[in-house]
């Protein structure tokens, strides 16, 4: 049985009240060994960390990853005014993951992390500067874009979630706020929606791991 890796941060990892793409994906591919390796609150730095043991030693036929949220964060709340790690370290960390995965022959889909809002829960961390003149996804934009011209630079299948619901809330608050009621993560129907496009990109590749 071929099997999938689900790798990233608190949009990927497992929730207790919420279900997540990859327990859609084994719903729908029960041919596939689904496995989740989502870590809340993980950067790439601390993905790194644990890459050997989650990833490598499962020995996946394809890995499907995200990360960007926490490389990109600026923790307005501690008095700083820059990410905590810049674009060359997240960058780096992804071509650590890249050249790991083609050591082992395993496909890849990467996938972007959706757009944030800085609701009223969020203020108390992330009201401030750089946030308030620049816009709350000013940094992650900047991340993501980068990721996504590594990605096309290395060959790797990618979903632009953030793209895909930036145009499915149109910039309308309320209506972004009834997929990610706590301006960050998505809930059922949003992770919902993720399944759906990362089931596009799987068909792509599908055969590949089949073998």
């Amino acid at each position: 049985m071929a099997k999938i890796i689900f790798f990233g941060d608190s949009i990927t990892a497992l929730r207790k009240n919420n279900k997540v793409a990859s327990e859609f994906f084994a719903e729908k591919f029960p041919e596939f060994e689904i496995v989740n390796k989502g870590v809340g609150g993980n950067d790439t730095n601390l993905a790194r960390e644990r890459f050997q043991k989650d990833v490598m030693d499962e020995r996946p036929d394809l890995l499907i990853f995200s990360f960007g949220c926490n490389d990109a964060a600026i923790d307005v709340w501690k008095q700083k005014t820059l990410p905590r790690l810049t674009i060359e370290e997240y960058l780096g960390n992804l071509r650590f993951f890249i050249s790991e995965m083609r050591s082992i022959g395993a496909e890849m889909i990467f996938f972007t992390p959706p757009p944030m809002l800085l609701v009223e829960g969020l203020k108390p961390y992330y009201g401030g500067e750089p946030y308030t003149s620049k816009g709350f996804n000013f940094m992650l934009d900047q991340f993501i874009a980068a990721a996504c011209r590594l990605m096309a630079e290395e060959g790797i299948e990618t979903v632009d979630i953030n793209a895909f619901f930036r145009q499915v809330t149109a910039n309308d608050d309320e209506k972004f706020v009834n997929l990610f009621p706590d301006g960050m993560h998505p809930n059922t129907e949003g992770q919902k929606m993720i399944f759906g496009k990362l089931c596009e990109a799987f068909e792509k590749i599908r055969e590949k791991i089949q073998g």
